[in-house]
């Protein structure tokens, strides 16, 4: 059962209660007990009670329906609790549910009451606790109202704003994935062009040098190799081919020394180090490893300002380790980073297309850092 129908279940079951019982105390009565008979008490006891199933939508008509109706039918002889209950809700429900300015039907209504009927049975000698708790109670009861309204408003907007959240960060996701996969598509395209190009060679030297000849095979493998699986990362990913792959070439961990004086030129001082034997990689791993010092010195540039960085590139035996530590910066928010990209949303989609892990979070002495590793193998073929 959706929200709606549990309200409007609800709704009739307090109705209903209310009716009922009203019209108990008519028809239990003489008829010559009530002013116009059991029927005109009948039919108020309607005017009183059925307008609250419509209370939501209607609250102010609601509110002065169900006022009218009780003050006719109490003054026609009959009883208040019913009544009573019915304009307690009906208050309720214009604090609740009616906008500015009909909301203040309630308040309006209270203070009409307070002239006309409380102040005069406190000049007859009515005992004040009995008289003035009823002016705080009723203004409780509209407040409630209002305060109620105020947190169903803000829980409407929390969820739109969690809603749009949520859509950008797919579409940022969607998005990373298809700059992915243009990339990935320029990594296989250039494998494809190696592999024509050593076929053609060891045509060549198959006669006249066996040993050039092995050697062109041994790198068309390896280039078959590489292409192929970064061939089933591409077709791995969900996403458009919308756009055109380019053909500039993808950047390798060797231009990041270029990438620290970019950044240094901007202003930021910049601690490169590198760890372990040197050695080509797999180009998806050399790109993944290139972007993520990209995306993270970029973030730092955004917002650390003039900030203290260290890059650290580690040769492990079985993985590459990239760590961009800063000290100064509260650490980057999930948007579009300068080079096209989308922050931590591209980098946890790079890493992880090669069975990596990426841990980011502020430092305990301050700064923030962003360690990415990345195993050769790829993760998976």
């Amino acid at each position: 059962m959706n929200r709606g129908r549990l309200l409007l279940l609800i709704d009739v079951i307090v109705v209903a209660a209310l009716a009922l019982t009203a019209l108990f105390q008519v028809w239990q009565e003489p008829d010559g007990d009530w002013e116009g008979g059991r029927a005109v008490q009948s039919v108020l006891v309607a005017a009183f009670t059925l307008p609250l199933l419509v209370r939501r939508r209607f609250a102010a008509i609601v509110f002065v329906t169900v006022l009218a109706s009780s003050w006719v039918q109490f003054e026609l002889g009959g009883e208040l609790g019913q009544p009573f209950f019915a304009a307690v809700i009906a208050l309720y429900s214009v604090g609740a549910h009616a906008s500015a300015p009909s909301t203040f039907l309630g308040p309006a209504a209270i203070a009409v009451q307070v002239a006309l009927v409380d102040v005069p049975r406190l000049r007859d000698g009515d005992p004040v606790d009995e008289v003035v708790p009823a002016w705080f109670i009723l203004v409780g009861i509209w407040a409630f109202g209002r305060w109620m309204r105020h947190r169903a408003r803000e829980s409407v907007a929390l969820t739109e704003r969690t809603e749009r959240a949520e859509a950008e960060a797919a579409r940022a996701v969607a998005e990373e994935r298809a700059r992915i996969a243009r990339e990935l598509h320029d990594l296989v395209a250039h494998s494809m062009g190696v592999i024509v190009i050593q076929a053609q060679g060891a045509s060549r030297a198959l006669d006249s040098a066996p040993e050039q000849a092995r050697a062109a095979l041994a790198s068309i493998e390896t280039a078959g190799r590489s292409g192929m699986a970064e061939m089933r990362r591409l077709l791995g990913l969900l996403t458009t081919t919308e756009g055109d792959a380019g053909t500039t070439p993808q950047p390798t961990l060797k231009e990041v020394p270029e990438l620290v004086e970019r950044i240094r030129e901007a202003g930021l001082e910049v601690d490169l180090g590198v760890e372990g034997a040197v050695r080509d990689l797999q180009p998806g791993i050399e790109l993944t490893g290139y972007r993520v010092v990209q995306e993270a010195m970029t973030n730092v540039l955004k917002h650390a300002g003039k900030a203290t960085v260290e890059v650290r590139l580690s040769y492990q035996p079985d993985c590459l380790e990239v760590e961009v530590r800063d000290r100064g910066s509260q650490g980057p928010v999930v948007g579009q980073s300068e080079n096209g990209g989308h922050g931590l949303v591209g980098m946890r989609e790079r890493v992880g297309l090669y069975g990596g892990t990426l841990r980011t979070g502020v430092r305990p002495d301050g700064g923030y850092a962003v360690h990415a590793r990345i195993p050769l193998d790829g993760g998976r073929p």
